[in-house]
């Protein structure tokens, strides 16, 4: 557990970290990881996803990130309360005074004066652009993942649609009737993105696109088209990939991205992906997965910026 361990430490924790109160935590308003396919969002992987108001869209669309419920989480923090989704921070600050926990991490992380100023300087529900964003356009993914679910993998889900939910698994509900997905093309939160997208895309830092798989999301590559005509050199885009998928699909990603970066379209590129053992057992876990053809996959890819996943 890592830990404050001088007086130099706190003295900076006061003065940036609590600026606005004990419980402040940057991550709510800069933060956010957006599921388009369900409509769901969050600001960290600490509190649970909740629901995006579709109706707010329709003036708003970034109520994707700025729900009523982050917005009184937000005024909830700027008070000194500590909201309830957050409970993780709270218990290992609860260990003490010299216990950092990632409110702490992720606030000086993205820290600077004039995010802190903005935050001051505007009323509680306003309506703020995030550093950083983790999105998820769509479920449709080529794998079935033996921890995943049906809300992350459409083959998953197809398989319940048709077969009926698992019976002998525990971990988490597994049948698909408690919740709503949307196709990609007609999808209602995939179409304020876009609204939204000139707007928030001035105040981006990092995009990371995650899935499903993203490179069988149509609006993957819609992206790479928009910063083609729209370059934001500012903005460090990554990728969650299962490069599982065929090598087509890799090669254009390659060809892609070395056009953005060419074109100063965007200021770095990252691949993120994972395997989980090794041989049969990897390919038994990750249902779906070829270990030659994801070796093959990650070949190319090392051209176009750095290689962030486990290998």
């Amino acid at each position: 557990m890592p830990k404050i361990i001088n007086e130099t430490d706190l003295q900076y924790k006061r003065r940036v970290i609590d600026i606005k109160s004990a419980s402040f935590c940057a991550a709510k308003w800069y933060n956010a990881t957006i599921w388009l396919g369900s409509g769901m969002t969050t600001s960290c992987h600490h509190p649970l996803p909740h629901a995006v108001d579709p109706e707010a869209l329709k003036n708003n669309p970034s109520a994707l990130h700025n729900t009523r419920q982050k917005k009184n989480e937000r005024n909830e923090m700027l008070i000194g309360g500590e909201p309830k989704g957050c409970q993780y921070c709270w218990n290992i600050e609860c260990m003490g005074k010299d216990y950092i926990s990632d409110r702490h991490i992720k606030t000086t992380s993205i820290y600077t004066p004039k995010r802190i100023e903005e935050i001051k300087n505007n009323p509680w529900d306003y309506n703020i652009n995030p550093e950083y964003i983790e999105v998820n356009f769509s479920n449709e993914c080529n794998f079935k993942c033996g921890y995943c679910h049906p809300k992350f993998s459409s083959r998953y889900y197809n398989e319940i649609k048709k077969e009926g939910p698992y019976t002998d698994v525990s971990a988490h509900r597994n049948d698909i009737d408690w919740f709503e997905l949307y196709e990609e093309e007609t999808n209602p939160y995939v179409e304020a993105w876009w609204k939204w997208w000139p707007e928030v895309s001035k105040t981006l830092n990092i995009l990371r696109i995650t899935g499903g798989e993203p490179l069988m999301h149509k609006s993957t590559w819609r992206l790479f088209d928009e910063l083609e005509a729209n370059p934001k050199p500012h903005i460090q885009i990554e990728v969650n990939s299962n490069m599982g998928v065929k090598e087509s699909l890799v090669h254009k990603l390659v060809e892609r991205v070395k056009e953005l970066k060419a074109k100063n379209c965007i200021r770095s590129f990252k691949l993120y992906t994972s395997i989980d053992t090794w041989g049969p057992k990897a390919e038994y876990t990750r249902r779906g997965l070829d270990i030659e053809l994801w070796e093959k996959n990650g070949i190319p890819t090392t051209k176009i910026g750095d290689w962030d996943g486990s290998r």
